[in-house]
C-alpha cells in the first residue's frame, strides 16, 4: 500500500497506510494498559427455586480503554471427593466501570467446593492480539444438602423446658434473674421480687423488672451414622433428612444439639444450632471427619454429666427416625420429598 501511494502520489493511500501500520501497536498498547488496570474478584449466590447456583466473576476496568473481549475458565472443585466442573465465561467491559460474566453451576453435588480463577484472555476488537492476566482467586462455598417441606412441630413442654443456657428469649419472660426483659411500673399482683428496689427507689415509685427466659437447647439430636459404610444413594437421603429436620427446627426458634461420635477422637461430638451460621458451621465440620457409631444416649450422659434436655431424636444409617425411643418412620431414599412432607413429628 505505500509503495502505491509513493508510485501515484496518493497523500489517501499514504495516510491510509500509516494508519494500518499505526492501528495494531495503538490497539496491542491498549490491551496492555486494560489488563494491567483489571481487577476481579468471584461471587456465588443460590438461585431461589431451584438447586442451581450461579457463578459470577465481577470485573472493575479502571483503565481509559474499552475491552472487548475477555474470556475465562472457572474451575469448581469439591473438597471432599475431588469431583471437577469446569464454567466458561465471556464479555466485555467498559471503560472506567464494572461488569459481571455469569454461569450457571447447575445442581451441584452437596459438600464444600471452591472456585478458583487462574487467568484469563484480553482480546483487541479486531481480534489481533490476545494477552493473558494471571489471576489468584478463589472463594469456598457450601453446597447443603436438599431441604424439603415437613410438618415438624416443636410442643409446649419442649418451648417452656429451661435448661442452662447464655441465650434468653427476646420476647418470652421468665424466672431467670440473670437477664431482664423489660422494665415497667408496677401492677397489682407483681410479686415483690420482682421489684428493682434500686431503680424504684431512684424514681420514687415502684419499678418492676420481668426476667426473661433461657433458650437452651432442649432437643438433642444423634447421628448414628458410619460415614464409611453408607454408599451414595443412601448418604445424600441421610443428609437431606437431618437439614430438613435441623432448618425446620431453627426456622421455628427450637434450639438443638447435632451429636456425632468422631471416629478419630473416639469421643462424641456436638455443635449448638440456633441460628443459619450454625448449621453452616456444623456442615464444614462434619464433612472433614469420618463418624461412627456408638450408644449414643449412654455416651452422651457420661460425656455431657448434669445436662438436661426435653426431646431426643435419633436419625440411624439404616434410615430410620425414632423419637423419645418411639420408632416413627423408615425413609425410602427415591421418596424422601414425599415421605417428608407426609410426616407428623412433635418434638
Amino acid at each position: 500500500m505505500v509503495y502505491a501511494a509513493i508510485l501515484y502520489n496518493s497523500r489517501g493511500l499514504l495516510t491510509l497506510a500509516g494508519a494500518a501500520m499505526l492501528l495494531p501497536p495503538f490497539f496491542l498498547c491498549m490491551l496492555w494498559s486494560v489488563r494491567r488496570h483489571l481487577e476481579g474478584r468471584i461471587t456465588v449466590s443460590l438461585l431461589p427455586g431451584t438447586g442451581d447456583y450461579r457463578i459470577r466473576f465481577c470485573l472493575e476496568n479502571k483503565s481509559p480503554f474499552y475491552l472487548p473481549d475477555i474470556r475465562m475458565k472457572i474451575l469448581l472443585k469439591n473438597k471432599g471427593n475431588g469431583k471437577v466442573h469446569k464454567i466458561r465465561l465471556a464479555g466485555d467491559v467498559c471503560p472506567g466501570q464494572k461488569a459481571e460474566l455469569t454461569g450457571i453451576f447447575q445442581s451441584p453435588e452437596f459438600g464444600l467446593w471452591q472456585a478458583e480463577c487462574r487467568k484469563c484472555f484480553c482480546y483487541d476488537c479486531l481480534g489481533l492480539f490476545r494477552l493473558k492476566k494471571e489471576w489468584k482467586e478463589t472463594l469456598q462455598f457450601m453446597v447443603f444438602p436438599s431441604c424439603y417441606e415437613t410438618n415438624l412441630k416443636v410442643g409446649i413442654r419442649t418451648r417452656l423446658f429451661q435448661s442452662d443456657s447464655s441465650w434468653y428469649h427476646p420476647r418470652t419472660g421468665g424466672d431467670d434473674p440473670a437477664e431482664v426483659l423489660k422494665l415497667r411500673e408496677y401492677r397489682r399482683g407483681d410479686r415483690m421480687n420482682q421489684i428493682h428496689w434500686k431503680l424504684s427507689a431512684k424514681n420514687e415509685e415502684l419499678i418492676v423488672a420481668e426476667t426473661s427466659m433461657p433458650m437452651g437447647c432442649n432437643v438433642v439430636v444423634f447421628l448414628d451414622v458410619d460415614t464409611g459404610k453408607m454408599d451414595r444413594k443412601t448418604g445424600i437421603a441421610c443428609w437431606e433428612v437431618l437439614h430438613t429436620l435441623s432448618q425446620e427446627m431453627v426456622n421455628q426458634e427450637c434450639f438443638h444439639f447435632l451429636v456425632w461420635y468422631e471416629k478419630e477422637t473416639g469421643r462424641l461430638r456436638r455443635r449448638a444450632i440456633r441460628e443459619q451460621e450454625d448449621l453452616t458451621e456444623f456442615w464444614n465440620e462434619i464433612l472433614q471427619h469420618e463418624t461412627g457409631r456408638c450408644l449414643f444416649l449412654q455416651e452422651y450422659e457420661q460425656e455431657f454429666r448434669g445436662e438436661l434436655f426435653a426431646s431426643v431424636i435419633l436419625w440411624k444409617q439404616e434410615l430410620e427416625l425414632y423419637v423419645n425411643d418411639r420408632f416413627l418412620i423408615q425413609i425410602i431414599p427415591e421418596q424422601v420429598k414425599r415421605q417428608l412432607l407426609e410426616l407428623e413429628l412433635m418434638v
